[in-house]
């Protein structure tokens, strides 16, 4: 089984071209998956990882404070 695909978009793109970031569950953001914090800290994220975008179905996004993140595939 191959790993969900993830697409995430600046929600406020400062640049003028809109830069698109592709990654798997695999290769995701450390900051996303909280791979390298302390659990608990105020840079866990891994809450939202876990339960909210491993659970996105394809084709759904849900939005952090600066990104939204979709289920490619």
């Amino acid at each position: 089984m191959s790993a969900k695909q993830f697409t995430m978009r600046h929600l406020f793109p400062c640049r003028p071209i809109d830069t698109e970031i592709s990654f798997s569950e695999d290769t995701a953001p450390k900051w996303l998956t909280s791979e390298e914090t302390v659990p608990g800290s105020t840079m866990d994220q891994r809450w939202f990882w876990q339960k909210h975008v491993l659970t996105l179905e394809v084709g759904e996004s849900i939005d952090t404070d600066f990104q939204r993140i979709t289920r490619a595939a």
